[in-house]
């Protein structure tokens, strides 16, 4: 019924660009595709653009533009070149809410997919759409919106004009099983195009909802810093966003109640300025804390940008995790079947040609997205630096590529096949916080973000894993196990299981890996330092040290007491924990107390052993600090 209604609004857009007419038609979809998306599975706004990006992604494009209008927000136009639609295509889209021709013998009529392998796009990316509501997920923005389309080669462009109505619960319920819902209007209309060889589609969100607007300006955040201003609020009062693009008068929006606090200049190009954005989170640990996190460093539209650019297949900000070479300074494992196998590279030779990793291949080209002149670049790097005082003296990086037997298997029983390629990068510090865990890509994007506990391991390894950044590359399957809303995945599906598994296997071989070089490197420290004289203080601290964070650990971390003059940003990249002696000691003035500089640092050591500093600000470490240095050196 659905095909015969897509073909008749199609033979109705065509003979409208002869006649001028205006075509009127009405979006249906089921109850249950209805159910999910009146649920709200875009919980974001990100999440909505993120889908719009990836239906661009999908038609090869090369570039997406958005621009959001912001700090103001009321209208957002996301364009990309890729190939349009035809009449047909649009049509099925319309009347087919729900039921993608991506992946489908369809999809090959309508020029969606690749005449050889409908799960690749027409230039042969692998697919990243598959249900068919990328293009509802704008309704959690805006109820109304436009959609203007060309195929290159036409002399003709569509003008889609969809108004969606809403939908209770209420009615919901009411719902007789198959019922099918109209969930809007569309009118539809064609104009001579004398770009011919032009091609695209352009989306226009039309009246953005209260909601999408006071998520977008972090409208919560800011009246909770007025409360506390006001002293409305109990406890310690939250802190306002180091970078933030200001805030307007709900009345006016042309008046800037906030000034806009960005981390790049007007005159940087789009690449430059997201790469200040990203360097601006990183240099938190200097500042503000030892692992800084983009929700606090950013408001809601800045760490939107960050969002995305970790979702969506653009390129990494400085290169992909499979072209390191020697030259990067980094340790190379390769993941075996039983140990960690260390990895020698022949000069200018990448890591991903020695493995033969070749999930970063694009047959499109290079995927561009830029929101409001910044280019969005994967915000993952890897340091060569250590940050951290650990004697293994660089980072390490472990690989994996994986094909699994299950394709064997019968597809109802084993979910078809599965392939994957990962890597796992140590440093003793992950910055910022969100880029610590195990993030899964599906054919080159993600909707989820980095999971810290790297898919529910259980082993207690609370202090290694959060030293641990991943990625896994999915270049075939796993697309059954995603969730409507791509942000989650269905736990029990064969392909899930099998991936958390290697996912726990590779990082027990790399922290394995890990627990046995410090503990070559323990050993020979102990021997070199054997008669040395060693104080009480000391065996008191490392005794702690080891009961907490276990025998073969690294050592505890370097603690430095700076006085008057000496800077403590450098120090602070390289994990080092910095206090101002100067001010430990005017408190202690104040207080009539005296406590060792050797005091302090043995205290420092045994409060990080267990786990008391990580997520304070140095304001705060300072302050606890002192406090315990006067207990124990107050006058009795």
């Amino acid at each position: 019924m659905n095909d015969q209604a897509a073909e008749k609004l199609a033979n109705e857009i065509h003979r409208a660009r002869v006649s001028g007419d205006v075509v009127h038609a009405t979006l249906r979809v089921d109850d249950r595709v209805l159910a999910r998306v009146t649920d709200g599975i875009y919980r974001r706004p990100s999440s909505a653009f993120r889908e719009l990006i990836s239906n661009a992604y999908d038609a090869d494009a090369t570039e997406v533009i958005l621009q959001t209008d912001a700090p103001r927000f009321d209208r957002v136009v996301v364009r990309d070149n890729g190939r349009g639609m035809s009449p047909e295509s649009l049509a099925d889209l319309v009347t087919h809410i729900g039921g993608s021709s991506k992946r489908t013998a369809k999809g090959k009529r309508l020029g969606t997919v690749s005449e050889d392998d409908p799960t690749l796009s027409v230039g042969g990316r692998r697919l990243i759409g598959k249900i068919g509501i990328g293009l509802f997920s704008v309704s959690q923005l805006t109820k109304h919106f436009q959609v203007i389309t060309k195929r290159r080669g036409d002399a003709f462009r569509t003008s889609a004009v969809i108004v969606m109505k809403t939908h209770t619960e209420e009615m919901l319920a009411a719902a007789s099983e198959g019922d099918v819902f109209e969930t809007g209007t569309v009118k539809i209309t064609s104009e001579p195009a004398a770009d011919v060889d032009t091609q695209g589609t352009e989306i226009i969100l039309l009246e953005l909802t209260q909601q999408a607007r006071e998520l977008l300006q972090s409208l919560d955040r800011w009246s909770e810093l007025d409360r506390a201003e006001a002293g409305d609020i109990e406890g310690l009062p939250p802190s306002p966003p180091s970078y933030h693009i200001g805030r307007v008068a709900a009345d006016d929006a042309d008046i800037f109640l906030e000034r806009p606090k960005l981390p790049w200049l007007a005159s940087d190009s789009p690449k430059d300025r997201f790469r200040k954005l990203y360097n601006a989170v990183r240099q938190e640990v200097r500042t503000r804390k030892a692992t800084p996190n983009v929700q606090e460093s950013l408001d809601g539209y800045l760490g939107m940008i960050w969002l995305l650019s970790l979702a969506v297949p653009v390129p990494y900000i400085d290169k992909h995790p499979f072209e390191l070479t020697a030259d990067d300074g980094i340790g190379f494992y390769r993941l075996t079947s039983r140990t960690a196998e260390a990895v020698e590279l022949s000069d200018g030779e990448t890591i991903g040609a020695h493995l033969g990793l070749t999930s970063s291949v694009d047959p499109v080209g290079p995927f561009r997205v830029l929101l409001d002149d910044v280019e969005l670049l994967r915000p993952v790097s890897f340091d060569s630096q250590l940050h951290g005082t650990s004697d293994i003296g660089r980072p390490l990086m472990f690989f994996g590529k994986v094909t699994s037997g299950l394709g064997a298997v019968p597809p109802e029983i084993g979910g078809g096949a599965l392939s994957f390629e990962a890597y796992l990068y140590w440093n003793q510090k992950i910055t910022p916080k969100e880029n610590n865990g195990c993030l899964v890509r599906v054919n080159n994007a993600s909707g989820v973000l980095f999971d810290p506990s790297f898919l529910s391991y259980q082993v207690s390894e609370l202090t290694r894993l959060r030293q641990l950044m991943s990625e896994v590359f999915i270049t075939e399957g796993l697309d059954a196990a995603l969730n409507i809303d791509r942000e989650s995945f269905n736990f029990s599906h064969p392909h899930y299981q099998y991936l958390q598994k290697w996912v726990h296997f590779a990082v027990r071989q790399t922290t394995n890996k890990l627990k046995g070089l410090n503990k070559e490197l323990l050993e020979a420290k102990r021997a070199k330092a054997e008669g040395a004289r060693v104080s009480r203080l000391e065996t008191l601290v490392e005794r702690v040290w080891r009961s907490r964070r276990g025998v073969d650990s690294e050592p505890p971390p370097e603690v430095r007491l700076a006085a008057r003059g000496q800077s403590m940003l450098t120090d602070r990249d390289r994990g080092v924990l910095v206090f101002d002696a100067d001010a430990l000691e005017a408190e202690a003035s104040r207080r009539d107390s005296t406590v060792e500089p050797a005091q302090l640092e043995a205290l420092v050591k045994v409060l990080s052993a267990w786990g008391l500093l990580e997520e304070m600000s140095w304001d705060d470490q300072q302050s606890l600090l002192a406090d315990i240095a006067a207990v124990f050196g107050v006058r009795s």
